[in-house]
């Protein structure tokens, strides 16, 4: 049987946390501060009763005003109070989802968060979470003492007059129908409504991220293009959820405070015929006006539902993502090595790798390629532990890589990409990533190994000069260098380089190849790779296509048995410049 999902309150407290008590009193200050609220229509019942029995004295309209008066002030007090609290553990719900995001970030397969586009995690982060917070810190105090004060009024009138009682009623089922018009099919049109938002935001981030880009290759209108048809689609989303909903929306707002519409005919028709007194007539007709408003914000509050579970459906969603399962106790490691062992993967039900086996040796070099999208980078990534394998194992250091703790992973792997990332922090503390508490030495050390130290120190402020925004400030092979230095000073015993030299020029090239070999020094070298003298003296290759193995050993085994490899040879050493590679 499919269990049921918790209900969009229950989810929400679910966030509260620590500050459950906190939103526990911040509901009942509000429920209160209504009750007060609902005294100076009392007071006005009492006056009306006072005058119409001939009691009324100077003394008594004072005390009653007075009293009025004092209602109203403990219920804005109270009001103050609750609204503070409940703002207050807003935040600290937003805190808890937005920790509980990041959180699954870091659990999930690093393989989701490298297919996930940027723009997607801002929505989610920040877009999404923040339209919570106004509507939660109103929803959850207001919406229990906005129907606590109409139920209290109506029961008071009940008890003078179950008549009137049921005449202070008429306009609120009337308008509960035109509101539940307006409700019907909220639910999709909010989800389009936000779906388009969304896409909107990620076009505009692609936009702003990828100007330069655009600049360069003249594609403006084409991209901008793009961007204004995601305008165009919010638009028309939000103007068609709100015009399948205005006119109903307008009728409930209209129809739902006119209480006079039963209450006066209905009760001068019971006055005139002598069975209702004129005191009630009057309480009947007054203290309805005072649970208008409440009754109005109860309606908004439904709207308010809807909102929040749209933006709270897509953190729900996100956390609901599989995460990478790991055990917490170290594993007994023995020679680092890798054995794959009839590996299959699949990406979105798309099989990618079938059926690979192979074994690295300790303090041997590995050199993985093949064409674009032959499976080469997925094989790195899978080492990494970036994805569970669909099929087949992953061994490394003897274990199940799934049996191996993330972290201890971790230690043992310095995994370089071709576009590895750098913070907008000091190039020093880039490098320190590599061992946190490294001194300045050891991170300098670090750099001279990774041949960057003279340009550093070409720089305006040397190791303290800011890298930029993803490392803007540098050029591609210079932050690869960075990142090479990294993995330098964390001394793993496992060095993954994904393409590590894509984007170096001859000379940085040549200067990356250095660091490498300084690397590398009695470790084990797995190198994803395009350009291919970069591997000719690998102790092993590997050469895929189509996710398949399809050639191994060395190069000149290659050169000789695998018609794949020798073509790859041949292209390569005929798009250098005299094609002088000797083939």
């Amino acid at each position: 049987m499919k269990s049921k999902e918790p209900g969009t309150i229950r989810q929400l407290f679910a966030f509260v946390g620590e500050s459950n008590g906190k939103m526990r009193l911040s509901i009942f200050l509000a429920v209160l501060g209504e009750l007060f609220g609902m005294g100076p229509f009392l007071m006005v019942a009492v006056l009306a009763d006072a005058l119409y029995q001939g009691t009324a004295t100077p003394t008594l309209v004072l005390f009653l005003c007075g009293g009025a008066a004092v209602c109203q002030i403990i219920k804005m007090l109270l009001t103050w109070r609750s609204s503070l609290m409940s703002h207050k553990t807003s935040f600290t719900i937003l805190k808890n989802i937005r920790e509980a995001i990041t959180d699954r970030m870091a659990k999930v397969p690093m393989g989701i968060m490298l297919e996930t586009p940027t723009g997607a995690f801002k929505n989610l982060i920040v877009d999404n979470v923040a339209k919570l917070e106004d509507s939660m810190a109103h929803f959850m105090p207001e919406l229990p003492s906005n129907i606590a004060a109409p139920l209290c009024s109506i029961l008071l009138i009940f008890l003078l007059d179950w008549r009137m009682g049921l005449a202070a009623l008429v306009t609120i089922p009337l308008g509960t129908l035109f509101f539940a018009a307006m409700m019907r099919g909220y639910g999709p049109r909010m989800e389009n409504y936000m779906r388009s938002a969304n896409e909107m935001n990620s076009t505009l981030v692609e936009y702003v991220n990828g100007i330069q880009v655009i600049k360069a290759f003249n594609r403006s209108a084409a991209s901008y293009g793009k961007y204004a048809d995601s305008v165009r689609y919010f638009h028309d989303s939000t103007m068609a959820w709100w015009s399948q909903c205005w006119l109903w929306n307008a009728a409930a707002r209209a129809v739902l405070p006119s209480t006079l519409l039963g209450t006066l005919p209905v009760g001068a028709w019971l006055y005139m015929e002598g069975s209702l007194s004129l005191h009630v007539f009057l309480v009947a007709l007054v203290v309805p006006l005072g649970f208008i408003a409440p009754l109005m914000k109860v309606s908004e509050a439904m709207e308010q539902v809807s909102m929040i579970k749209g933006n709270l459906e897509q953190v729900t969603t996100f956390l609901k993502t599989p995460e990478l399962v790991r055990p917490t106790e170290p594993a007994e490691l023995g020679d680092r090595c890798y054995q794959f062992e009839d590996v299959h993967f699949a990406y979105n039900e798309s099989e990618v790798l079938h059926g690979i086996s192979f074994q690295t040796q300790p303090g041997t070099m590995t050199a993985i390629v093949g064409a674009s999208g032959s499976g080469k980078s997925t094989i790195a990534k899978l080492m990494a532990g970036f994805w569970d394998v669909t099929s087949g194992t992953v061994r490394f250091g003897g274990q199940d890589i799934r049996n191996i703790p993330f972290g201890q992973l971790m230690d043992e792997i310095s995994y370089v990409a071709q576009d590895n990332f750098l913070f907008d922090k000091s190039i020093r503390e880039n490098i320190r990533m590599g061992i946190p508490d490294a001194s300045d030495g050891e991170v300098e050390a670090a750099a001279k190994a990774a041949n960057c130290h003279d340009f550093i120190m070409q720089l305006e402020q040397g190791y303290d000069t800011m890298a930029g925004d993803a490392g803007d400030r540098l050029s591609g092979g210079e932050r690869q260098r960075i990142t090479i230095a990294r993995a330098i000073l964390k001394q793993a015993s496992v060095i993954i380089l994904d393409e590590a030299t894509a984007y170096a020029d001859p000379e940085n090239e040549a200067l990356i190849q250095q660091a490498i070999s300084k690397l590398v020094a009695g470790k084990s070298l797995i190198v994803v790779a395009h350009r291919l003298n970069t591997i000719r003296n690998a102790d092993q290759i590997l050469v895929v296509a189509n996710g398949e193995i399809v050639g191994r050993g060395i190069q000149k085994e290659l050169l000789q048995n695998c018609p794949l490899y020798r073509k790859m040879w041949q292209d390569y050493a005929g798009s250098i410049e005299g094609g002088t590679e000797d083939v």
